[in-house]
């Protein structure tokens, strides 16, 4: 099966000096499977993540929060773009398309809904946000702990905070463990 799997993480550098390392052994462990990887097409540990990831061949789709390539240039001067077998812009027509704020936000939500499973791994209050979109929708939602940021913090919360979902959180500090645990999942619920 080729699952979407979403990448949603910090895009800063870490202060967690194992965030990076732990980014790059889950896009190892990603690119042993046949899967398509999404970002929200910035820089940082999602683009890690994503580069490892395809090393075997498998497509990366970034949701960008601009409007086109020349925009997504200056947003990852240094990121490699031909990583990604599709970019997908904001629409021109979009209301907010000149508030960037607003435009990170409708990509978090495209990003998401358009993935099978989302990982998260480290991140601030962007990630905090594609977690609770992939929560409300229902999703496979793996969360690689050990990684600093909200990762570290959304088991403690998903107990203090409850809301009905069909989504399943999974926590594991082991990249290939979590990918492992997530491909299971993904494949129960296929059945």
């Amino acid at each position: 099966m080729n699952y979407k799997i979403g990448i949603f993480g910090s895009s800063a550098v870490e202060i967690e000096a194992n965030s990076e390392k732990k980014a790059i052994e889950l896009g190892r462990a990603l690119s042993n499977h046949k899967v398509t990887l999404i970002t929200g097409a910035c820089s940082g540990l999602p683009y890690l993540t994503a580069r490892y990831g395809s090393k075997n061949g498998n497509p990366v789709w970034g949701y960008s929060p601009k409007l086109d390539l020349q925009g997504q240039r200056k947003f990852t001067p240094k990121d490699d773009l031909s990583i990604y077998k599709k970019l997908v812009y904001i629409p021109k027509e979009f209301e907010f398309s000149e508030d960037e704020q607003v435009c990170k936000k409708y990509r978090n939500v495209i990003s998401t809904a358009n993935c099978d499973c989302g990982i998260i791994i480290s991140g601030r209050w962007g990630t905090m946000n594609e977690f609770t979109n992939l929560y409300d929708m229902g999703k496979v939602i793996g969360v690689l702990t050990g990684t600093g940021g909200v990762a570290d913090e959304l088991e403690g919360l998903s107990k203090k905070i409850q809301k009905k979902s069909k989504a399943k959180i999974i926590l594991d500090d082991s990249p290939p463990g979590l990918v492992g645990q997530i491909i299971k999942e993904l494949n129960l619920r296929r059945i």
